[in-house]
């Protein structure tokens, strides 16, 4: 259970150590309603023999590799394990495995995971092309529950196994109400909405934003100190505990997807990522989550890679375990400040992304794969950023 008098306490010796800003949220409605205190991570099982390359991605991991192999499922677990994270969040498309790789690559992942006592959990893709309306997503969700979180090596908090969502702004909050009760009207499992709307936690049991670094940037530590207001007074006016996760990140680049909004934020040796894991620790939230493991073409990587080597496990490893001992050590990045970092834009039109042959993530701005027949529904590309 959460000291609430050790977090404050924690918080003023951290504010004197440090130039950083952390604001303290108000204790009544900060109080952490999970058990577990769980360090996640986003993690993405698409990248096959045409993903890597200087016209693709920022930067390369020290190996590039497929998702499909089960030595590189392994090696990412054991990664992640070293560096204290709990679990995997792993973007699924849905139950379908024709032309599919998240539904196909998450089912063997789930035996590695389960092989080194590690956990997995699901971030349903609800603008998935497999999803042509609340129905699919319904069923989805039912066989989810079904199968999958009924392995082993799912995570489950209290006894319930916990789905992350994105983009569940595509239907309404009457829809999603009507979803729940037919798939978990008992709240048997932990449905956590993502966005900068926090009105979803009628229906859903908890809230996160996948990204906190946007254009122009703004102050981690009084986003993370806000949204945990909006989930602590959601949760005071439903009547309900809600789960409040906070997101720490590394940076972000997103040049070379040919977006025309693409912009970059340069890590500064580190200094980024600790200022995020300060901000989001000093919210007080349930759990953390980091955009990402291993999210490439958006730059959000902490997996190692050829720029950086081990350095965002490492620091992964002294957060985490900073986050889970209740502890807050100053940042040693030499760069670190409080100012935001500066804003990097392109200085040439990028690359147009060419079609890939399995789903990608929807954050990219791109028409769909024709053979889902998703292209007519959709009308094309659509743009999925944050706002």
């Amino acid at each position: 259970m959460r000291r609430l008098v050790s977090w404050v306490t924690i918080l003023l010796v951290a504010l004197c150590a440090s130039t950083a800003t952390i604001a303290i949220v108000d204790a009544t409605t900060a109080a952490a309603q999970s058990p577990d205190r769980l360090v996640l991570a986003f993690y993405y099982t698409w990248f096959d023999e045409n993903s890597w390359g200087p016209g693709r991605v920022p930067d390369l991991p020290v190996a590039p590799y497929v998702s499909r192999d089960r030595g590189v499922m392994g090696r990412h677990i054991d990664q992640a394990k070293g560096a204290g994270i709990d679990a995997f969040v792993v973007s699924w498309y849905g139950p379908r495995v024709e032309n599919n790789q998240t539904e196909t690559n998450f089912r063997a992942m789930l035996d590695e995971a389960a092989a080194r006592g590690f956990r997995l959990a699901l971030d349903v893709e609800v603008v998935s092309p497999f999803f042509g309306g609340p129905g699919d997503v319904q069923a989805a969700l039912q066989t989810l529950l079904a199968t999958h979180a009924q392995h082993p090596a799912y995570l489950k908090v209290g006894g319930k196994p916990v789905i992350f969502f994105w983009r569940q702004q595509r239907f309404d909050i009457g829809t999603w109400g009507a979803i729940r009760a037919a798939v978990d009207g008992g709240h048997n499992s932990l449905w956590i909405e993502e966005g900068v709307d926090v009105s979803p936690l009628s229906v859903f049991d908890g809230h996160h934003l996948y990204k906190v670094i946007w254009n122009p940037p703004t102050d981690l530590s009084y986003t993370a100190n806000k949204f945990a207001r909006f989930v602590r007074s959601a949760a005071a006016n439903l009547g309900a505990p809600k789960v409040y996760v906070a997101t720490a990140m590394p940076g972000w680049d997103d040049r070379k997807l040919g977006r025309g909004d693409s912009f970059g934020i340069g890590r500064e040796g580190g200094a980024v990522y600790e200022r995020s894991w300060q901000a989001a620790i000093g919210s007080a939230p349930d759990w953390i989550i980091i955009t990402s493991f291993n999210e490439w073409p958006e730059g959000t990587y902490i997996e190692p890679s050829q720029a950086y080597g081990n350095r965002y496990l490492e620091l992964t490893a002294k957060w985490a375990g900073a986050f889970k001992s209740a502890t807050l050590p100053a940042p040693q990045a030499a760069a670190a400040q409080a100012a935001p970092p500066p804003v990097i834009k392109p200085t040439a039109a990028p690359p147009t992304p060419t079609p890939r042959p399995s789903p990608w993530r929807l954050r990219i701005t791109r028409p769909f794969n024709p053979a889902s027949g998703a292209r007519e529904q959709w009308g094309g590309a659509i743009d999925l950023n944050e706002p």
